[in-house]
């Protein structure tokens, strides 16, 4: 018979390579899509991030048990936690300033965030649950209160009494650049983090106001009357309602940033779908 001579091992490889048949294209759309929905809850998983609740689970009122009445020694708590980095009179150490003179709404205000009291005098500042009940918060407010006369009372804040446009017009003016435009918190350089405003109470909202806390600046009345402290209440207390976005999907409110990264990702993905869908229609 006729001899025919033997292939090359790398020419069988290439007819092997050509021979075999190409996915549907079913298969590879789907292959795709798959990709996409993975690409999609990535940038759900990266906005998520930035668009943490707002809150940090701290309303700002000491936990106390119903109907309890007991007096509270006010000179022995503030010497057992306060007295080792104040002094026994306020008069200030080395370890922390003098608490003369600077009123019941900033020692208020310390207490009831739970920045005070400190674990040691270099630990950093950070809002938390309080370390005291209610009557002993009050009790220690006048107490130091009266180390000596001067700095702003506890503010009396009524949300019901506040102008939600104008609460709108001043935090947009006076907060929402350190605070975020939603209230969520965010960054304010420095290692100093400007927390968010959803939730607060109203009276801690009207003491960081009036006190300025860390790189906070202090609006006295001349800058925010009492009214303008009510307005803005009133308009965090819509923000953090769903009466601010009755129509949609508000994203926890974080601005625009996270905005327009969501609908970048989804327009993309949707640009993703729209191509596959095309492909696949041409080859039919």
């Amino acid at each position: 018979g006729r001899h025919t001579a033997a292939r090359p091992p790398i020419i069988l490889a290439m007819r092997d390579v050509r021979a075999k048949p190409r996915p549907p294209i079913e298969t590879t759309a789907v292959g795709g899509f798959v990709a996409l929905a993975a690409l999609l809850l990535v940038g759900a998983a990266v906005a998520g991030g930035a668009m943490s609740p707002a809150g940090d689970g701290v309303g700002g009122t000491a936990d106390t048990a119903a109907g309890t009445v007991r007096s509270v020694d006010a000179a022995g708590l503030y010497t057992a936690s306060c007295a080792s980095c104040h002094g026994p009179a306020g008069e200030g150490t080395t370890n922390g300033p003098s608490l003369v003179g600077v009123g019941a709404a900033s020692v208020d205000f310390m207490l009831r965030t739970g920045r005070m009291p400190l674990r040691d005098p270099g630990a950093p500042m950070s809002r938390g649950r309080p370390a005291f009940s209610e009557e002993e918060i009050r009790a220690l407010v006048d107490y130091v209160a009266a180390f000596g006369t001067g700095g702003p009372a506890i503010p009396d804040v009524q949300v019901s009494r506040g102008d939600v446009a104008r609460g709108r017009e001043l935090f947009v003016t006076n907060c929402a650049a350190c605070h975020g435009a939603g209230a969520s918190g965010d960054s304010v350089g420095g290692g100093f983090v400007a927390p968010p405003l959803l939730g607060l109470d109203p009276v801690i909202l009207g003491e960081a106001i009036r006190t300025g806390p860390g790189v906070m600046p202090v609006f006295d009345e001349g800058q925010l009357s009492p009214a303008d402290v009510d307005a803005i209440a009133a308009y965090l207390a819509v923000l953090g309602s769903r009466e601010a976005a009755p129509g949609g999907f508000p994203l926890a409110g974080v601005g625009p940033v996270a905005e327009g990264y969501v609908a970048w990702l989804l327009g993309a993905g949707l640009l993703v779908l729209v191509a596959r869908w095309t492909e696949r229609r041409r080859h039919r």
